[in-house]
């Protein structure tokens, strides 16, 4: 749980960032040569943005699974100690 805090500040901090610096983009006053450099900047920032998003999506699928795989292993690795000791006892 601790990871998922850590993995959310991060992407929150980088998606805060960026959205920062599109707002400070937009309101900056125009000039007709920087309205293309906005427009363009504007344009690569969304495409940054969605395959940030996009990989985010992708890790925390991948950490999910990770994490899956791991408790099905460790309760397995259970139950067979806890048979391994029955036996044992013979109970």
């Amino acid at each position: 749980m601790k990871m998922k805090k850590v993995g959310s500040f991060f992407w929150g901090v980088i998606l805060g960032t960026m959205a920062g610096f599109v707002v400070g983009i937009l309101l900056a006053p125009k000039k007709e040569k920087e309205s293309k450099i906005r427009n363009i900047l504007g344009k690569k920032t969304e495409e940054l943005i969605e395959n940030l998003q996009n990989i985010s999506k992708k890790i925390g699928n991948q950490v999910d699974q990770i994490k899956s795989n791991f408790e099905k292993k460790w309760s397995k690795n259970k139950i067979d100690k806890m048979d391994k000791v029955e036996d044992e006892l013979g109970t």
